[in-house]
């Protein structure tokens, strides 16, 4: 056993762990997991496989990931997780893998205390999940998205790619690319601060700003799909803007409707506010 492994840690024989992982006291690898180059895995974290884990995740105490999906309909299926390189998991994060297929995260995320990823989903690169929040099975979330604190994303939803989801919120529709998203199902403006750090040219963001103002604050009484189709040509052509044109599309749960923040926040400050 590696210098690096715990005397403590209790690891399956069909396990196959890189020279260069360390894991720490009474960690459990139970079944066939793959461990990566450079991993480290702190005190008392749960591996279960089949699962397969890249190059330098770092796992903390008491996650538990590749367990067996919440799914009545799972009876031993054959299924594993698949996590790609750099991911950073914190305490009681869980990770269950698929009823019939994997779980599959990309790399380069931070998912953090209490989050969750449900059976059958797909992560992409560099995502967020702060403390907390939870997607259910079959959920995909496209790359560099956010999903805040306390958040809940149904069965079988789509996060698009720069969309951020704010702490406390609940959507059971499609958050579209580039969007912040709030309260229950509502898009409330760009996020224009991802957009700016994605590295994207201020010509494509314009553009997005200029085809959010066209899809969400014009006041024509036109359905989603409408506005889409009247967009100007120049605008059809940028890539940003065929991204979010095609995501809304291909939709089977529906788009977040939307609701100016200024809308929202005066009426969260009127007392007397109700619900039509």
């Amino acid at each position: 056993m590696s210098s690096l492994i715990h005397p403590t840690a209790i690891i399956d024989p069909q396990a196959r762990i890189d020279a260069s992982v360390s894991i720490g006291a009474y960690t459990v690898i139970d079944g066939p997991v793959v461990i990566g180059p450079q991993c480290v895995i702190a005190s008392q974290v749960k591996l279960i496989g089949p699962m397969v884990l890249g190059r330098g995740n770092t796992i903390h105490s008491f996650a538990v990931l590749g367990d067996a999906p919440q799914d009545l309909k799972y009876h031993d299926q054959p299924s594993r997780v698949i996590i790609g390189d750099g991911n950073i998991f914190r305490e009681h994060m869980t990770v269950h893998r698929g009823t019939n297929g994997d779980t599959v995260i990309g790399s380069n995320g931070f998912f953090m205390v209490g989050s969750h990823v449900g059976h059958n989903c797909r992560v992409g690169n560099g995502v967020t999940m702060v403390n907390s929040a939870v997607l259910g099975g079959h959920v995909q979330v496209s790359d560099r998205a956010i999903i805040g604190g306390l958040c809940a994303v149904h069965q079988h939803c789509r996060v698009g790619r720069l969309a951020m989801i704010s702490n406390n919120s609940a959507h059971n529709v499609d958050i579209p690319p580039y969007c912040i998203a709030m309260d229950i199902n509502m898009v409330t403006q760009l996020n224009a601060v991802g957009l700016r750090r994605s590295g994207m040219s201020r010509e494509n963001i314009n553009a997005v700003r200029q085809m959010f103002k066209i899809l969400f604050r014009d006041n024509r009484g036109l359905s989603l799909n409408k506005k889409i189709s009247l967009l100007p040509p120049e605008l059809q052509a940028v890539p940003e803007v065929r991204e979010f044109t095609d995501f809304v599309a291909t939709s089977k749960r529906g788009i977040a409707r939307f609701k100016p923040w200024s809308e929202r926040q005066s009426r969260q400050m009127d007392p007397a506010a109700t619900d039509e």
